[in-house]
Parts: structure tokens; C-alpha cells; sequence
């Protein structure tokens, strides 16, 4: 089936946008593929490696890098954070709260910190490593399960002209998924099954992108240049993700009372908000206006699979794929190789410096150890001088040779030079200043320091790495903000209130029966009686001839309360549907995650009890690493102890 021309004008657009950006990324992604092979090793052009072997000396590898990339990415593995939402006001506590307890869920159920972790240590070594956010719907086909891919920096093509951090400014992001089988391609599109196999060719080429529009062009009498079953096999389709900024009228809503500007779907839904808003009281008007919205296509060969607005959006107004860059410099420099940079590639040829000098030192020694005899001529026969050549530099070795003729003789070669340890010694300085890592990060250059003395020499040594360490906190604030805006596709109110527990519904929504009474008494004099919730119904029911300001007591005299469901389930009901939440109620930040921070806290607090400050010993209790059935044991214990000596108290006095 022919294209039609708005596919071959996408098309077109398309390979257009992939040449463009794979033009201006080729050299740094071929960069970034030489600081991969170094920090795993692979260090020495092959054709001297050859040469070297020839000559019977052995190429050495030592490599100086991969620790310090160890050594970085065991600082960030060890300072992982939570996702956490602050409230902007006061009154946004208990919203912050919801969503804190959400994104901490998703954290925990698709192991997003293990995926940002090697996002992290990826950016270190190549300067550049993405993150693309997706839904699972395998098992469950209402709310799926939100994963996360880290993306190799080679086979995402960013908008060149883009110069925000998170790529906002750009007009394009390209990702392409290399050699997919036919089965895989049909996994992805089932219903797409008769046009793969009625395709040409679905592989790019990279030498020459834009000789795809030939295709476009010709697609009606486009035949196969290669064998289909050959191209089967070897699995040669080529997946474009192509996503996309393209001007769309959309409408919007203004709530003049509130300062408000809500986005609607359609005009229909623009109109109805109206009504609703007019109905209560408020004024409102609607904006029309041409808005960028993120569309996405997929595109394999000449054939266009699927082109809709992405599924993230209209809640997430960026693209949905998450950068993370080690160094950055937007100014236009003509070379992305050279703008954007991790820790490896200034450290390449001092490495290859170290390599080379190491391998002639021991070439050196070798020949001092092996090198060779001055044999006067004629003073050993045959056999002597056989046994000399094979033998000649074992320990232990015998030979005979004629007196008068003269003795052998070793040649003595010339020793190493004072320029050899000194090269090594700028060499080692070198790495280091270069790298911005140095031993104080480690923090055994001493045994008779404090430990807050090697808390501070750590803390001053992260200061060269202190700009990647800066904006993968850009990173994860931006993975948590995505998070925050699917909600919506992620929970549903049940759903939510599973994961925030009975418990914590109970400890925030419960409140005196009066106030219910109140409330509901206020809506059936204001005629709202349909707003009026079970539980107020109930109330004034069971207390129909108190007063809203009456307080309400049991027996003992105590104030009566309940657990008021219905506003816990408005306020989760808006925590998943309001796409402004993090524009006007909560901010997305990090909070202390992993066991070092925990168990730092915990030693601060047991220092200040030692030094006299009355920190409570449950605190202790509950900050320590005790497993939690322990700590419960260790509470209970404690209470009732503090109730033994209080009734001791009363019983004494």
C-alpha cells in the first residue's frame, strides 16, 4: 500500500532530522565508543599491539581510569535519594505527603535507582546517557506498571540547536532501536504483519540517511535490492522513534476569581467547564491559541507504523526521553565532541602515555635481563656456542671456552634514567588533577584523622566533580517530576489509598465529629444538598439535635471523632488528576534513601545524646538499622518499662 503524501511529507522530515543530528553527534558518539573500550581496557590500537607481540614484548593495559569511574560512581550509589515532593504552602502538607508516598512506590516497583545508577556512571564515562520512561500494561491492563530504559547516548539523536538542559528548546528527539528481527518488529506492531512483509528494505544507512526519500518517493515500484529471506535472518529493520513538536490549535479555560488558565482537550470541554464554573459562581472565558504539542511517530524503512500525540503529554510538555550530561558547554562550538565530555576523555592520552612507557620500561628490563654475550671468536667450539645462544641468560648455565682465546663477556645495556621516574611521577599527578579525583575521596591517607576531619577532606575533594554530581540532581528532579505527572495513568483513588495504607489515613483524616456535623449542616442551608457525603448524612442522622458548633463527647469525655474517608479520597482524587500539582502545590526534590544516610543520621543523633542533649531513646530506636521486628520487640520492652516505673512512681508517693 502506497503511502499517502502526508506520510511521505513526515517521512521526509523524518531522515531529514536524523541526518541533520547524526551528522552533528557522529564524532562524539565515536568518542564515546573509544572511552567505553578504555575503561574496560581496551587501550592499544590493534596494529601495535601486533607489532609489540612480534617483537616478543607484551602490551600492558594498566588501567588507571576504570578505578576512578569506580570510585565516582561508588559516591553516587552511596548518596541515593528518594524522590520527595515539599509542600510550597503550609497548607500543602498532607498533598506533599500523598505524593512523596506515590513516587516512593513507583520507585520501589520499577527499580528506577538501579536504571539511574547506570545512567550516571554512563554519562561519567561518555559524557552523555539517557533515561526513556514507559508503560507496562502486560499485566495489568487498566493501571500499568511505569519502567524505565536506559538509552545508549548512540542511538539518540537530540535536536543539535537544542541548548536547555532537559532538550525543552529543541524541535526534535530522535531514538533508534538497531536490528530487530521480523518477529520483533511484529511483536511491536501485531497488526502491522502483512505490511512488514510486503517491505523493502527496513535498515538505514547510516554512510548516506537521505538516500531513504529515494524510497519515499518511488515506494509504488520500490522492490528489494537484497535477499528478503537473507535480510530475515540477519535482522535488518531499523525502528525510528521520532518524536515531535507540531503547532496545534488548542483551548484553554481562564477562572478570572482564581488567576487560573486550565487546559482542556476540546472545545466542547471548554464549554462545558464554562457552565460548570458559571453554575457555581465563578467567571471564565475561553482562550483559543496555537500550542507545540509532542507528537510521536515510528517509522521503519518507508513505511510509516504509527504517528499520534505521545502518551505522556498533554501532563508532561517536554520530551520523554530524560538526558543526563556529565559536562556540558552550549556555546556553539561546532563540535559536540568537544561540548560535551565525561571524566574518561581527557584522560585517554595520559593513560595511553602511562601504557606506553610502562611496556618500554619492561622491554628495558627484559633486554637487561636477556641482553646477550661478546664472545671473543674462536674461544668456544659448537657445542658452547649453541648452549651460550639458548642458555645463555639462565641462572646456572656452564659453558667452556679457550683461556688464551679470551672469556665471554655480558653486554650490559644502558640503565634506566632519572627522566623514567620522573615521567612516572608527573604522570601519576597528571591523572589525578586531570580526573578532579584524588585521594582525599578515599580518605586512607590518614589513621590518626577524626572521622569529621575525613568528612571534611571528602567533602572539599568533591568539589571537581561537583558539576556532575549538580546536574544529575537536574536529572533525577526531572525523573521525578515525570513520575508525578503520570499519576493519573498509574493509580487509580482505590489503588492509591492501598498504598498510603489505613493506617496513615487514619493518622491524617481524623477529625472531631463535630466539624463533620458542621460541614454537612453548611451544605444542606446553601441547597447543595448533593454534595452532602455519606459520612455527613450519617452524622447528622445519629446527632440530629446538636448544634454544627457543639462539641461532641463520649462518656469519659472525650471529644468524638471519625475518620473522614471522604476527604481523603478528594484529596488523593486531586493529587492524581491535577496536572498543575507540581507547578503550584509541591516541588520535587530528594530525600535521604540509602543505609549510609540513615546510618549517618543515626550516628549524629547517638553523638548529641552522648554530649548531653535529651534525644528520646525511641528516636535512637527508630533510626537505628535494627530490622523492624526487632525494633518493635525493643519499643515494647521500652514502654513497658516506662509504665512500670511511672506506676512505681504513683504507688511510692
Amino acid at each position: 500500500m502506497a503511502n499517502t503524501q502526508k506520510e511521505k511529507d513526515l517521512l521526509a522530515k523524518v531522515y531529514e532530522d536524523l541526518d541533520f543530528s547524526s551528522r552533528a553527534y557522529s564524532k562524539l558518539y565515536k568518542e564515546i565508543k573509544e572511552d567505553f573500550k578504555f575503561v574496560q581496557g581496551q587501550q592499544w590500537d590493534p596494529s601495535d599491539v601486533e607489532e609489540l607481540r612480534k617483537a616478543g614484548v607484551k602490551a600492558l593495559a594498566i588501567n588507571k581510569i576504570k578505578p576512578i569511574i569506580k570510585l565516582i560512581t561508588g559516591i553516587e550509589r552511596q548518596s541515593r535519594s528518594d524522590f520527595k515532593a515539599f509542600p510550597e504552602g503550609g497548607e500543602d502538607l498532607v498533598t506533599a505527603d500523598i505524593a512523596s508516598r506515590l513516587l516512593k512506590n513507583v520507585s520501589k516497583v520499577s527499580k528506577v535507582e538501579r536504571k539511574q545508577s547506570e545512567q550516571f556512571k554512563h554519562g561519567c564515562i561518555g559524557g552523555v546517557a539517557y533515561l526513556e520512561p514507559y508503560m507496562d500494561y502486560t499485566y495489568d491492563l487498566i493501571n500499568g506498571e511505569m519502567k524505565f530504559k536506559k538509552l545508549s547516548a548512540n542511538n539518540v539523536f537530540p535536536d543539535p540547536d537544542a541548548q536547555e538542559y532537559d532538550l525543552s528548546d529543541g524541535s526534535f528527539i530522535i531514538k533508534v532501536t538497531r536490528d530487530l528481527t521480523r518477529d520483533q518488529l511484529v511483536e511491536l506492531f501485531p497488526d502491522k504483519e502483512k505490511e512488514i512483509d510486503n517491505m523493502g528494505t527496513g535498515a538505514i544507512n547510516w554512510e548516506s540517511i537521505r538516500d531513504i526519500t529515494t524510497i519515499i518517493e518511488n515506494d509504488e515500484d520500490y522492490q528489494p535490492h537484497i535477499d528478503r529471506k537473507a535480510e530475515v535472518e540477519k535482522g535488518t529493520y531499523d525502528l525510528v522513534d521520532y518524536f515531535y513538536k507540531k503547532l496545534t490549535n488548542k483551548y484553554f479555560v481562564a477562572i478570572q476569581e482564581q488567576g487560573l488558565i486550565k487546559e482542556v482537550d476540546s472545545k466542547d470541554d471548554a464549554e462545558a467547564l464554562v457552565e460548570q464554573l458559571l453554575q457555581q459562581g465563578a467567571q471564565a472565558v475561553i482562550i483559543s491559541k496555537m500550542v507545540p504539542v509532542i507528537r510521536h511517530a515510528q517509522v521503519v524503512g518507508a513505511k510509516v507504523f504509527y504517528d499520534d500525540v505521545a502518551w505522556y503529554y498533554p501532563r508532561w510538555k517536554k520530551f520523554g526521553i530524560i538526558p543526563f550530561f556529565a559536562e556540558e558547554i552550549t556555546e556553539k562550538l561546532g563540535d559536540k565532541s568537544v561540548s560535551i565530555q565525561g571524566i574518561v576523555r581527557s584522560l585517554k592520552d595520559l593513560q595511553e602515555e602511562f601504557n606506553k612507557r610502562r611496556t618500554q620500561e619492561l622491554r628495558h628490563l627484559n633486554a637487561s635481563t636477556n641482553s646477550g654475550l661478546l664472545v671473543p671468536k674462536g674461544s668456544m667450539d659448537d657445542q658452547n656456542m649453541r648452549k651460550a645462544k639458548k642458555y645463555g641468560s639462565s641462572p646456572g648455565v656452564v659453558l667452556e671456552y679457550d683461556a688464551v682465546k679470551g672469556k665471554p663477556e655480558k653486554i650490559f645495556p644502558s640503565p634506566l634514567s632519572q627522566g623514567h621516574a620522573q615521567l612516572a611521577e608527573e604522570n601519576m599527578q597528571d591523572l589525578k588533577e586531570a580526573s578532579g579525583v584524588n585521594p582525599d575521596l578515599l580518605a586512607t591517607d590518614s589513621k590518626s584523622q577524626s572521622g569529621r576531619a575525613i568528612l571534611l577532606k571528602q567533602r572539599q575533594g568533591l568539589v571537581m566533580i561537583q558539576e556532575m554530581l549538580d546536574n544529575f540532581g537536574e536529572t533525577k528532579r526531572l525523573t521525578g517530576q515525570f513520575i508525578l505527572s503520570q499519576f493519573k495513568e498509574l493509580y487509580t483513588v482505590e489503588s492509591a489509598l492501598r498504598v498510603l495504607g489505613d493506617a496513615w489515613v487514619a493518622d491524617n483524616f481524623t477529625v472531631p465529629v463535630n466539624i463533620i456535623l458542621s460541614r454537612g449542616l453548611q451544605k444542606m442551608a446553601e441547597g447543595r444538598e448533593n454534595e452532602v457525603t455519606e459520612l455527613e448524612k450519617n452524622t447528622m442522622l445519629q446527632y440530629p439535635q446538636v448544634q454544627a458548633d457543639q462539641p461532641i463527647q463520649d462518656e469519659q469525655g472525650n471529644l468524638e471523632t471519625a475518620v473522614d474517608f471522604d476527604t481523603a479520597i478528594q484529596l488523593v482524587n486531586q493529587v492524581l488528576n491535577d496536572a498543575e500539582l507540581n507547578k503550584y502545590d509541591v516541588a520535587i526534590g530528594e530525600g535521604p534513601y540509602s543505609e549510609t544516610i540513615r546510618m549517618a543520621n543515626f550516628l549524629d543523633l547517638k553523638e548529641l545524646a552522648q554530649q548531653g542533649v535529651p534525644i528520646p531513646p525511641e528516636t535512637l530506636i527508630e533510626l537505628s538499622l535494627i530490622p523492624e521486628g526487632q525494633k518493635k520487640k525493643v519499643l515494647d520492652a521500652l514502654a513497658r518499662q516506662q509504665q512500670a516505673m511511672m506506676a512505681a512512681q504513683q504507688q511510692g508517693g
